[in-house]
Formats: C-alpha cells, structure tokens, sequence
C-alpha cells in the first residue's frame, strides 16, 4: 500500500522496484493523497493488472487509511513512493509472517539514499521484546518497511490517527499496547530517501511537539502496570516532573530520560 502526494519525480521508481519483486502473488494498492502534479497521470500509465488506484483530497492520515481498508490481502506492507524496494522485500517478510503467527508487523532495516547515504533503523533484530517499554525512547522502527498482519487491524480495529508527523510513532504504541508483536528482519530490504521536503525537516518542531505527547501517552500507560507501591510513588514523583516542566525548570526530553532510568530499576518489570 502506496500512499503518494506530488510525487512525479520519484513514483516511477517506486512502482517499478514493487513490481519487479520476487513474489509476485500481490496487489499494489495505492492512493493519490491529492495530488496537483502529474502523479495521477503516472500511476495510470501502468498497465499492469495487480497495480489499484484510488484518488483522494489531500489528507494524508485519511489516505492511509482507506489505503490500509482497501487492501485484501493476508498482509499489508506499507511503501512510500520516494523509496525503493529491494527484490527480495516481500518475499523475505512474508516467510516471516506466515512462520511466526503471532507477529504482528514484520520491519526490516534500510539503507538511506538521496542527500545521505548510510543505514537507517540498524539495531533491533529478530523478535522484539518488550517493544512497548523501548518505544519510550522514540521511534526506533522504519514505517515504509512495514508489514501488517491485516487480521490483528481488523480484530482491534486499529487506525492510523491524527498525531501530527508522527502517526507511525503512534501506531507502533497502539500495536503493541494492545499485545501486538514486532518482528526486525535484519537486512536492508528498503532503500530510504533521504530528501528536503521531509517531514523531519520541514516540520521539525511539529514532530517533536507530537513525539513527547506520545512518550507521555506511553509513560501514564507503564505507570498503570506497576505493582501499587512503585505505581503510587513513580506516579507522584512524575506528576512533579510535570509541574516543573510547566515552570520551566524541566524539558520534555528530560522528564522521558528520567521515567525510562527509574522503570528500568523496577524488579521484574523490564
């Protein structure tokens, strides 16, 4: 599933590497995020049977969900329509898939291409353990190399929502609060462009602003699995954290490091 906007100088490759992959049994469903260049035009250019457009107005978070409600396979692997895949993607993601039942989204690595060459989610690897806790720390997981196991969205009717510049931050904590489990296929099997019309960079403060909400959605949450007395006390001392942040004495990011330091000191609990 392709979500694309504006996209006329890079879609070509994008199409072509899914296209060219080894396991052929797919559909490349992808939606016009509202385009207003010659995008549209592109998409409609191929003739290939398994490629389904959909157009849209520009709403991104709208797009990936009709893009993810629309698609009818077993697993969904999400693509962006900058990047590349590499031959074996979908293959090696669906041997994983089909022999770990209760994965639920499978990622990989990837090696970054464009204004930077280099490698982008290199460190977890294998089954994730604990991926609710280490999702404090940040988004250490690559969107556009995702699969989903399209069953557990339905049976938990998970959505993409509007977190601003960090929907897949918030859907990797929706996922796996729920019990979801992440799979790290360690290889790239994406190349990521790296460009200036990211969002890290044209709405960086946007998406920092949306991360430490999400932290903070993450520590409330682990706070309610202690056992009463840490609960009680870490709650408090948080609940502090917070007043000295609205005093200014505290940023945001400190306040994470300080939660991620104390739970991690809990007995049985990481």
């Amino acid at each position: 599933m392709m979500c694309a906007y504006n996209a006329e100088s890079y879609i070509r490759e994008a199409i072509d590497s899914t296209l060219a992959q080894t396991f052929t049994d797919f559909e490349l469903v992808i939606v016009d995020d509202g385009s207003t260049d010659r995008t549209p035009d592109i998409i409609r250019g191929y003739a290939d049977p398994r490629i389904r457009f959909l157009q849209g107005q520009h709403d991104y978070i709208r797009s990936l969900n009709a893009g993810m409600k629309a698609c009818r396979g077993e697993f969904v692997a999400r693509m962006d329509a900058d990047d590349r895949m590499m031959p074996e993607r979908l293959a090696e993601q669906v041997k994983v898939m089909r022999k770990h039942h209760d994965i639920a989204v499978c990622f990989s690595w990837a090696n970054t291409f464009g204004l930077a060459e280099g490698k982008h989610g290199y460190g977890a690897k294998g089954r994730v353990q604990n991926a609710f806790f280490w999702l404090l720390t940040g988004n250490y997981l690559t969107h556009p190399t995702a699969m989903f196991r399209k069953s557990f969205f339905r049976e938990h009717r998970i959505r993409y929502r509007q977190y601003p510049y960090a929907e897949d931050y918030k859907i990797w904590t929706d996922i796996s609060r729920l019990g979801g489990q992440f799979y790290v296929i360690p290889k790239p099997l994406i190349m990521y462009r790296i460009s200036r019309s990211q969002v890290s960079h044209t709405h960086h403060e946007e998406q920092n602003a949306t991360r430490l909400l999400i932290q903070q959605e993450v520590i409330e949450t682990l706070l309610q699995r202690l056992n009463p007395p840490e609960r009680q006390l870490l709650t408090r001392l948080y609940q502090q954290t917070l007043r000295l942040n609205q005093a200014g004495l505290i940023q945001g990011d400190e306040i994470v490091v300080l939660m991620y330091k104390l739970f991690r000191r809990v007995k049985n609990f990481v």
